[in-house]
């Protein structure tokens, strides 16, 4: 073979390989292009299989026959045109064999991968070989971008195939090389163990969601009773079907859209909220998701913090409004994600669209349930085949909704940001020794509840590092520690946050306020010491919940509510 160019095939010497087939074509292109009869050389490897069945035998001799009729025609004394082997080669001599190969050669008639296809990419990393293979091979699902694809029953397609990689520039074989090495590289066995254990613990996650025993209801007395005797409280109240108004619409289907659309807060929980800013033992924070005009207008008046779009921007009510986004947040997607959300809302009759500056919104909760339905999996489909399919976006599905936000904003994300800014603004001298932690939250959320646990469910959501490094086993952790020089929430990798959207209001923020300040020095604070029996996650709405209980409604909520307000003045 010494200064021809090298043609590989390796196969089990099977009939769905094809191994006669490319022989033939082989022949064709020698018969068609004489002057390269002395130039190249199919080196074929066919291993073994089946010996002693009866139509392998039968192969083998067809294949025997064929190779013999060839190098009869076109070898000469010193050279034949094929170099055929009926054995196998051990690991070091076949890689030698792929890297030194000009062209592999996969005539498959039926296969489900061909992994000699990936190894013969693999080992060209110098060379850059050209790969011809057979469009029914599995792989040429994944490798077709930079292969040559070929029907193995048209000998003469593949013959010319042939010709076309042996002339191909070296430019042309560099792409294509490219196009299938990122490929073979990047979707390793490894990569696929990786993803495939991953998607199953999230199955096994989302089966014991659905399965797990539901959560008891909020028991009352104990929870005033601690509430009571704590020194420091901490109120983390959601918005949206937790302090919202209760709207009365019997025999309505659907609900009253209009009068639901409009979020109020609940009228019978003013004097009670209001009461309860005032205690100098308790921060109350409004966690929502809802943009910052909904809970500007809903709760300007109150002395207590707002956590706007799931804790991407935060104010005290009488300060400005700040944004707890990482600088690295990637927004390019909103654009074509609210072009495909516009165009189902227009597509499905009482569905409505909500934009915000973090995460869009699709609603159809007053739609046709079984249309809706049918619209978000065809929408779904729409944006992982287009906008979000390469983009570093959540799905959030809710019962009646679809929402896409950046990656890693979640209301548990944003709690050690909004503790941080907090801890800035109020000296908390006793820590943090009671928390209450009431909303309507979507699964995707509901890591709030558990950012605060003493002790984590084996089914609960991951943890901030931060988090993970000072939980110890036990009913109680060592306090949580915080700069209070800190005059912002933590950043990744130690940037600055992101300028507010709205420049009038980033420059009251720089100019005082609430606004984030420079860390004047580095000392930290222990701002959390929680035992269980001081802790009190709640659901409200939902049974199958990370919560560690239950409330019914709204009114329940206001009627906790008010209660906790009368014993604080007692």
């Amino acid at each position: 073979m010494h200064g021809s160019l090298v043609m590989l095939g390796v196969d089990r010497l099977d009939m769905i390989k094809g191994i006669p087939q490319k022989i033939l074509a082989f022949e064709k292109f020698l018969e068609e292009n004489p002057n390269w009869q002395d130039k190249v050389v199919l080196l074929q490897i066919a291993v073994p299989t089946r010996t002693d069945v009866p139509e392998y035998q039968k192969l083998t001799s067809q294949v025997h026959e064929i190779v013999g009729r060839i190098n009869g025609r076109f070898g000469t004394l010193t050279a034949v045109p094929i170099r055929h082997l009926d054995r196998s080669l051990d690991f070091q001599a076949l890689c030698a064999l792929y890297a030194i190969t000009d062209i592999a050669l996969v005539t498959s008639l039926r296969d489900g991968m061909n992994l000699v296809s990936y190894e013969f990419v693999a080992c060209q990393d110098a060379k850059k070989g050209v790969l011809i293979l057979s469009e029914f091979a599995g792989a040429a699902q994944s490798l077709g971008a930079g292969a040559l694809l070929v029907n193995p029953w048209n000998i003469t397609e593949v013959a010319t195939s042939i010709g076309k990689a042996l002339n191909m520039s070296d430019e042309e074989r560099e792409k294509r090389h490219k196009l299938n090495f990122a490929h073979v590289t990047s979707h390793t066995a490894q990569e696929w163990a990786e993803t495939f254990v991953s998607e199953l613990n999230d199955t096994v996650v989302e089966a014991q969601l659905r399965i797990k025993q539901i959560r008891p209801g909020l028991p009352y007395e104990e929870a005033a009773e601690q509430f009571l005797r704590c020194t420091n409280r901490l109120l983390i109240l959601g918005f949206n079907a937790a302090l919202t108004e209760p709207v009365d619409t019997p025999g309505r289907r659907g609900g009253d859209q209009i009068k639901e659309m409009e979020l109020k807060l609940h009228p019978e929980v003013r004097d009670a909220l209001a009461a309860l800013c005032s205690d100098l033992k308790t921060t109350i924070v409004i966690l929502s998701g809802s943009d910052r005009s909904v809970l500007d207008e809903n709760f300007g008046e109150f002395n207590l913090w707002l956590a706007a779009e799931h804790g991407m921007f935060l104010r005290h009510t009488g300060g400005d409004w700040m944004t707890t986004m990482p600088e690295h947040l990637n927004m390019e997607w909103v654009g074509s994600v609210k072009h495909v959300f516009e165009y189902f809302t227009e597509r499905t009759p009482r569905s409505h669209c909500e934009l915000r500056e973090t995460s869009l919104v699709w609603n159809y909760k007053y739609a046709d349930f079984e249309f809706g339905r049918l619209q978000a999996r065809d929408m779904l489909q729409h944006l992982w085949t287009g906008p979000i399919s390469n983009a570093s976006v959540d799905v959030v599905q809710g019962s009646r909704s679809v929402e896409v936000r950046a990656v890693g904003v979640t209301k548990g994300a944003a709690i050690d940001r909004i503790l941080g800014e907090i801890v800035h603004s109020k000296p908390l001298t006793p820590p943090i020794d009671y928390v209450l932690c009431v909303g309507h939250f979507l699964e995707k959320d509901e890591d709030v509840y558990t950012f605060f646990e003493p002790e984590l469910d084996s089914i609960g959501y991951s943890r901030s590092k931060e988090s993970d490094t000072i939980k110890l086993p036990g009913d109680r952790r060592p306090p949580l520690k915080i700069p209070t020089g800190r005059g912002r929430p933590k950043q990744p990798h130690g940037k600055a946050p992101r300028s507010s959207p709205n420049p009038e209001k980033r420059i009251a923020t720089q100019n005082g306020g609430h606004g984030m300040r420079p860390s004047p020095e580095k000392m930290s604070w222990n701002v959390l010491d929680l035992k269980k029996e001081n802790y009190f996650s709640c659901a409200v709405g939902r049974t199958r919940t990370s919560a560690r209980y239950t409330l019914g409604s709204s009114d329940e909520v206001v009627s906790f509510l008010k209660r906790l307000a009368d014993i604080s003045y007692s």
